[in-house]
């Protein structure tokens, strides 16, 4: 029998989540939308955190808040940056002549881990016809997601938002991030463009806040320097 026992890592907060180890680098990639996803920031046994991992990232800087977790200079959210994710939201205008069909106020969500960010191509489908419908108001087909105007235009964002559910991989992890705005006792403010208020599809990048006592979900530019990307080892 061997046993083993690993280093200890400098620079690397870790957390379990459903009994697998998941280890961060730190700091996180920090800049703009483009800045954050740069293959440069990502060099062997490190890669881009996706969905629930950026999840968990958030429970361990709000509500863990011990060990390396404590450090913000080094974890950087939420205090010294928000949270950056790696996808495209593309919003379409909800018009009075229906110029969009049923497509009417709808995200289109896009996987992002290249750090495109709105200089995505992404092409608006004609219509829903043969799209597969799940909870949320998402609407799937050969890989694309869609979010109807119902299931994703809220005041509040929360586990049911089909949004948040596309943003971060799932209802489950849609229900995690809720129960971290839950446990630090912050509100959920959902900042977006009004689908009304446009004319034509346009693009933003999903961006997570957790100062003033606030789980904020925010769609942005992606330009300005002031997010972070969590990263993990392979």
């Amino acid at each position: 029998m061997e046993i083993t026992f690993p280093e200890k890592q400098a620079d690397v907060a870790e957390l379990i989540i459903d009994g697998n180890l998941v280890a961060y680098k730190l700091p996180p990639a920090v800049g703009t939308h483009s800045e954050c996803y740069a293959d440069s920031n990502y060099p062997d046994k490190i890669a881009r955190a996706t969905g629930r991992e950026i999840v968990a990232y958030a429970y361990g800087a709000l509500v863990y808040k011990k060990n390396e977790w404590a450090d913000q200079e080094r974890v950087r959210f939420p205090t010294k940056n928000y949270l950056r994710v790696p996808k495209v939201l593309t919003i379409v205008p909800k018009t009075a002549e229906k110029k969009f069909g049923n497509l009417e106020g709808a995200m289109i969500v896009s996987e992002d881990l290249k750090g495109e960010g709105i200089e995505m191509k992404v092409e608006v489908p004609g219509d829903l016809a043969g799209w597969e419908e799940s909870e949320g108001g998402i609407f799937k087909k050969d890989g694309k997601i869609v979010v109807s105007y119902d299931g994703w235009y809220k005041k509040e964002w929360d586990e049911d938002n089909g949004a948040v559910i596309a943003i971060f991989d799932g209802k489950e992890y849609a229900i995690s991030l809720a129960r971290t705005a839950k446990d630090s006792k912050r509100s959920k403010p959902f900042w977006k463009d009004n689908p009304s208020a446009l004319r034509e599809p346009i693009k933003r990048v999903p961006v997570v806040f957790g100062v003033s006592g606030r789980l904020s979900l925010g769609c942005g530019s992606g330009n300005d320097g002031d997010g972070c990307a969590p990263r993990v080892l392979k």
